[in-house]
């Protein structure tokens, strides 16, 4: 039996329940970096248009008071089917009594957690399927790959503001975004001391972190898997947030009820998301593999 007791006041319920979506709105980082849509009641699912991008070469040159040929504008759907994904933690009224820690109140901020993690894994897993590509298995980033990352973006059209989530290797790790801003000291017969990469490395080294960098937003998710086929690479991406799209349960996106047990003396509570994830345009998303080993 998991954490988590009902003898409390109402009030206490009501404190969880808003510490559950306190906590979930809070560490989730994929919301609102992807197209979002709420189902209409009375439908578990959400469509999303691709449009086909139209070229200069669907432009023609005119004779006056001359007809020109029409071009088709066409569009695939993308449909992302709603689900249910649920957490569930029973806490006992011994369990409540005889804990020296305030477990009603950390159950809330608990299952929030959980379901957010949990979204945002549907949502990067989604990354890796994006055709386009930068670096590659057993290849260190570079700041090639990231300018790389921007130009394929802007070749497909793909709207702005551009994300670049990766995982946390790649930010912070040896071979991550934070090592390519510096450069070490060297002692020796050629030594020279430390420098960093301009303002941005000034940045890295203040806050422990880069907020943007060559265009890109950056974002980290530890839901990001960082041994792809045990192979010590790491799977992050870059995208436009027509890339992926997020469709949402027509009652909402989360939500946390209880319901007591008084005969097993235990209060449930259940925490669930309702959603569904799509691919739109894969054109709007470059898959980054680094090795991060």
């Amino acid at each position: 039996m998991a954490l988590t007791n009902t003898s409390t006041a109402a009030g206490g319920i009501g404190k969880t329940i808003g510490d559950a979506v306190i906590a979930f709105n809070h560490v989730n980082v994929m919301y609102p970096l992807v197209t979002v849509k709420q189902a209409a009641r009375g439908s578990n699912s959400v469509q999303f248009s691709d449009w086909t991008k139209l070229t200069s070469s669907n432009v023609t040159a005119a004779t006056q008071a001359t007809a020109t040929t029409a071009v088709a504008i066409t569009s695939a759907a993308r449909t992302a089917t709603i689900s249910e994904h649920v957490i569930e933690a029973d806490v006992s009224d011994l369990v409540l009594m005889g804990s020296g820690d305030n477990v009603d109140s950390n159950a809330g901020p608990a299952l929030g957690n959980a379901v957010a993690a949990k979204l945002d894994a549907d949502l990067t897993a989604l990354g890796t399927a994006f055709s386009q590509t930068e670096c590659g298995a057993g290849t260190s980033l570079a700041l090639s790959h990231i300018f790389g990352s921007m130009r394929q973006l802007r070749a497909a059209g793909a709207p702005m503001p551009y994300s670049l989530i990766l995982s946390p290797k790649q930010i912070w790790g040896s071979k991550g975004i934070i090592s390519l801003l510096h450069d070490d000291a060297v002692t020796g017969s050629n030594s020279k001391p430390m420098s960093l990469m301009g303002s941005k490395g000034e940045e890295a080294f203040q806050s422990g972190y880069v907020g943007s960098i060559a265009g890109f937003n950056i974002y980290w998710s530890d839901q990001i898997n960082e041994d792809v086929g045990s192979g010590g690479d790491a799977a992050g991406f870059a995208m436009s947030k027509g890339g992926l799209g997020l469709g949402v349960g027509a009652e909402g996106l989360f939500r946390i009820r209880t319901e007591r047990n008084e005969a097993a003396r235990y209060t449930a509570y259940v925490a669930v998301g309702f959603w569904g994830e799509i691919e739109i345009k894969d054109t709007y998303g470059v898959y980054i593999l680094s090795d991060v080993s």
